[in-house]
């Protein structure tokens, strides 16, 4: 039921101040809704509260939740809503006037949780509780000996003169107002003696209530006098803004490009690899130790860094699950082609709207394991906030005291900006700091121009920043007389691509290596290069002239290439007669039908289907193996002519993978003017304000 007070409230506040209130709760902008009566029913529901809460300051939390226990605040409403933390509180229609009082909105009580400040429920509900609870106990003997006189009920304002025993057992109720207690259903002995059997005394006395047959729990009222009458009291009320350390723009940003030519390089190398060979899973999910240090010896990486950056490739949708296989391989997007500051850019949109969290391997579970390597243990909803909070506190410091800032320095901000995410904040929060390091958003423990525009939601702006750092893509490779080509820094995706044709990769980094063989030429020549055309690249593309030992492995090559061609029919050979006359009676052909239809050529017909077995199609990988390795035999390289790729897609969205979809996706606009104007009544409304300081480049709030 919507009190009334708060439909007085919302009608009567300005075009203005509903267009604030929408853009602080986008969860209340819904489809449909034309009176203030909707509205109101939209912001009371409970998934909306809670993330109105989960936006409050420590101040504005404490000042919510002490109205929750003690009530809400005297005094005329006017005067507390003109100030902070109540005028904050108001906007988001956390509270509302009524005439003149201040009164909380419907809900909030059950949204802040059972344990609001960590303090117990009133005795009267757990004093309920505790009798239905021992009223369900067996029927005691049918003699029982004379009942003990029950002992007097406890006050809270007495805990100061109890016996230290009672007391120290009262301090484990602090910070949590349940324990952990065997038998918590036993009948209260009144006649306990407090210094030796002090939690009995406590049971007999109503200050500890049972809630199940294993938990006790502190009431409210005793946990209040336990802490004093105010457990707000302590909280900070002033943001920490501890100074920062000084650091040069040039190292900040030096080191932010740095990160990002690296992460972006590594996540090509890492799509290689896994096309190459796939990463395959264990039968009861993750990927095994083999696995792992394999793929960390190929790429070079340490252990922490490989499993980060293949959570990275995860939740980017870089690297996907083949279900057909159980096997982690490159999602088919040529993620490789677009320009580099679109990848980045690709990189933490994901980042900031995915639930993976690729830090969190290792991390202890509540069944007893560790999350594994791409687990769904590293899965968990809270990720976009908590990332979304981590890099406000780092533009906040950045604000307020420029300079480095260590993890500790942001992590305590964060917890005051975002007291709900605490727990949140303590166990993801350092691994995620460390992934905003290697995605260039803070370098030097600062917080970069591009991280600066990405807390803030201007995305183009972060991705122009990137852009200014990354120096432009190389055209030209080093070509060594011992058959290698050396790549220092970023190839163009084209010279890339075509190198990776010619030469077979001999590791990863910034000077990247490939070695011309005469297997990588064959191979070469099979996608189409002649060596008219191969001789002609390595000259364009070289830094000095093509070495002559690599040119004439190039003409050699090309003179041994094709003598034989094999052609998909079921197969079809052509070439030299005396060849193909030789290839024919090689024993790897043996039993295998041939046919001459022509001078120059020879026909292997597939393998014949076995009873009640359909014929296998004509491009069997494994006979097609057969005939190379019987032309080999004769001392020749065939030319296997097979489907040649396209051309690649121009640069652009597609490209990319799709950025995973926000939970819960920011109103348009249009949609907020929209509905200002059915509440309004009118045609010209105020537009909202801009949010672009609260929304990440995903979408969402």
């Amino acid at each position: 039921m919507v009190p009334d007070g708060l439909l007085r409230d919302l009608a009567a506040r300005s075009p203005g101040e509903l267009a604030a209130l929408l853009d602080a709760r986008p969860d209340a902008v819904r489809p449909g809704t034309t009176t203030t009566a909707e509205l109101a029913e939209a912001l009371l529901s409970r998934a909306g509260l809670s993330r109105a809460l989960d936006e409050l300051s420590r101040p504005e939390l404490d000042a919510l939740e002490r109205a929750v226990v003690l009530g809400a605040p005297d005094g005329p409403a006017g005067p507390l809503l003109a100030a902070p933390p109540w005028d904050r509180l108001h906007l988001l229609a956390l509270v509302h006037r009524d005439g003149d009082a201040l009164r909380l909105v419907p809900g909030v009580a059950e949204a802040l949780g059972r344990y609001p400040a960590g303090l117990g429920r009133p005795h009267r509900v757990l004093a309920a509780r505790a009798a239905r609870l021992r009223g369900g106990e067996p029927a005691a003997p049918a003699a029982p000996a004379a009942p003990a006189a029950p002992a007097a009920p406890a006050a809270p304002a007495e805990i100061g003169r109890w016996p230290a025993p009672v007391r120290e057992v009262l301090e484990r109720f602090r910070s949590r107002p349940v324990g952990l207690l065997p038998d918590a259903l036993r009948c209260p002995d009144p006649e306990a003696d407090a210094v030796a059997r002090p939690v009995d005394w406590l049971l007999a006395r109503g200050v500890l209530l049972p809630v199940d047959s294993r938990h006790v729990e502190l009431p409210r009222e005793f946990g209040l006098a336990l802490r004093g009458g105010d457990p707000w009291g302590r909280s900070p009320q002033q943001a920490p803004l501890p100074p920062g350390t000084r650091v040069p723009d040039r190292l900040r940003d030096n080191a932010a490009a740095a990160a990002v030519e690296q992460l972006l390089r590594r996540l090509a190398a890492l799509r290689a690899e896994l096309r190459e060979r796939p990463l395959t899973t264990l039968r009861a999910g993750g990927i095994g130790v083999r696995e792992l240090r394999r793929l960390r010896t190929t790429l070079a990486l340490e252990h922490a860094e490989l499993v980060r950056l293949l959570g990275l490739g995860e939740l980017a949708g870089l690297v996907v699950l083949d279900p057909d296989t159980s096997a982690w391989r490159p999602a088919p997007a040529p993620f490789e082609d677009a320009e580099r500051p679109e990848q980045w850019l690709h990189v933490v949109s994901s980042w900031l709207a995915a639930d993976v969290v690729p830090s969190a391997v290792g991390l202890p579970l509540a069944d007893g394991t560790v999350v594994g390597v791409l687990t769904r243990g590293a899965h968990t909803p809270e990720a976009p906030p908590v990332r979304r909070a981590l890099l406000r506190a780092h533009a906040a410091l950045a604000e307020a005291a420029p300079g480095g800032h260590g993890p500790e320095d942001v992590l305590a901000l964060a917890r005051w900006q975002r007291p709900r995410l605490t727990r949140s904040l303590d166990r993801w929060g350092p691994g995620m700091l460390t992934e905003a390091a290697e995605l260039g958003l803070v370098g030097a423990d600062a917080l970069t121009a591009a991280g600066r525009a990405v807390a803030a939601g201007r995305a183009e702006e972060a991705a122009r920043a990137v852009a200014g750092w990354l120096p432009a893509p190389s055209r030209t490779v080093l070509l060594q007389g011992d058959l290698t080509a050396t790549a220092t820094g970023y190839l163009a995706p084209p010279v890339a691509r075509a190198l990776g044709e010619l030469a077979d990769a001999e590791g990863h980094g910034p000077a990247a290596r490939h070695r011309f063989t005469e297997r990588s030429l064959h191979r070469a020549l099979d996608a189409g290069w002649d060596p008219a055309s191969i001789l002609a690249w390595l000259a364009e593309h070289s830094r000095g002239p093509v070495p002559q030992a690599l040119a004439y492995l190039v003409e050699e090559a090309g003179r041994d290439h094709g003598r034989v061609r094999i052609t998909r029919a079921d197969w079809v050979l052509t070439g030299e007669e005396d060849l193909l006359e030789a290839l024919a009676r090689s024993p790897r052909l043996a039993g295998r039908p041939l046919h001459r239809p022509a001078p120059g050529v020879l026909v292997v017909t597939g393998d014949e289907p076995g009873p009640g077995r359909r014929r296998a199609g004509p491009a069997r990988e494994g006979s097609l193996e057969q005939l190379v390795a019987a032309v080999r035999a004769t001392g020749t390289e065939p030319a296997v002519e097979a489907a040649r790729p396209g051309p690649p897609p121009a640069a652009g969205p597609a490209l990319l993978p799709q950025v995973p979809a926000p939970r819960h996706p920011a109103p348009s606009a249009e949609e907020v003017e929209d509905l200002l104007a059915r509440l309004t009544g009118a045609d010209d409304v105020p537009p909202p304000p801009d949010r672009t300081d609260r929304t990440d480049p995903g979408g969402e709030r």
